[in-house]
């Protein structure tokens, strides 16, 4: 029995689909059916097979992998949810004014239609649910939610203009999950300086680009002195504390007590501290 990763179409999260038969040939894109629970039952949904390995606890049961017409038919009942969106979206809008909905879809397997909209507030829906099932005679599912998801699963995403420096058909359409971007990371890539609206996506969060390099400044940024700390100038007896460091040109910005501004190479000030070791030792 083989294990995959999928993300589910209907709840937006990643899945772990078990107990898939050896002799079932699986490849990115597939379309499969499984079982997975929500509220205490079983329900079955679809979506596409990610095509490499996460890490995710939570588990569902495969069932079958789709075929052509079995796709084709699963389109169609998309493109019928798509055409009552704009009717949900004016009802929601007239009840809800600072929401914003984003798409519609459904899921054949339980005849559930699901209403995405995206907002920073909490709503109850108990009245709303009713006037919608009333309107579409069909089980309703109103589903919130956060900004990058928001971009993920609208519809209009493809249709917008890629930004080469967030590269956002990839940051806000990959299928694993959606990163978390704290101010923290691009103070570590020195970036806190910029005017951080330009270092945000069409999703309002800064962008899942800023990651990439992340990982080289956390372990570059071992060999240099932290920030603000202070250090003595390798040729002279003048202090002063670390500003700023870069690690592709491998310099120390360091402020002295004068306030002069010097660009000091990380090798002089690695091998100044090495003599002062040496000479202490001695």
């Amino acid at each position: 029995m083989k294990t995959i990763a999928v993300l589910d179409y209907f709840m937006n999260k990643n899945l772990k689909v078990v107990d898939i038969p050896d002799d079932i040939e699986l490849n990115h894109w597939d379309k499969i059916s499984y079982l997975v629970e929500e509220k205490w039952a079983n329900k079955e949904s679809i979506w596409i097979v990610v095509g490499y390995p996460l890490e995710v606890d939570r588990t569902a049961n495969f069932l079958k992998r789709l075929n052509n017409e079995e796709c084709e038919e699963f389109a169609k009942q998309q493109d019928f949810a798509l055409k009552l969106f704009p009717v949900f979206k004016k009802k929601f809008k007239s009840r809800f004014q600072w929401s914003k909905p984003v798409t519609a879809r459904y899921n054949p397997a339980t005849d559930q239609l699901y209403f995405y909209f995206f907002s920073e507030e909490r709503y109850v829906f108990w009245d709303f649910v009713k006037e919608l099932r009333d309107a579409f005679w069909k089980n309703i599912f109103l589903f919130q939610v956060w900004a990058r998801d928001m971009m993920r699963i609208d519809p209009n995403t493809k249709d917008y203009v890629v930004w080469s420096d967030c590269w956002m058909l990839i940051a806000c359409q990959w299928y694993w999950p959606l990163p978390s971007v704290e101010v923290e990371n691009i103070a570590m890539q020195w970036l806190d300086w910029r005017d951080i609206e330009r270092l945000k996506g069409r999703c309002w969060k800064l962008k899942c680009s800023l990651l990439y390099e992340l990982e080289i400044y956390l372990n570059e940024s071992k060999e240099f002195p932290e920030r603000w700390s202070n250090v003595q100038c390798p040729w002279s007896d003048q202090k002063g504390i670390v500003s700023s460091y870069n690690i592709i040109t491998k310099e120390v910005v360091i402020k002295t007590e004068e306030w002069w501004v010097l660009r000091v190479p990380l090798s002089l000030l690695k091998q100044a501290r090495k003599n002062k070791t040496e000479k202490s030792d001695n």
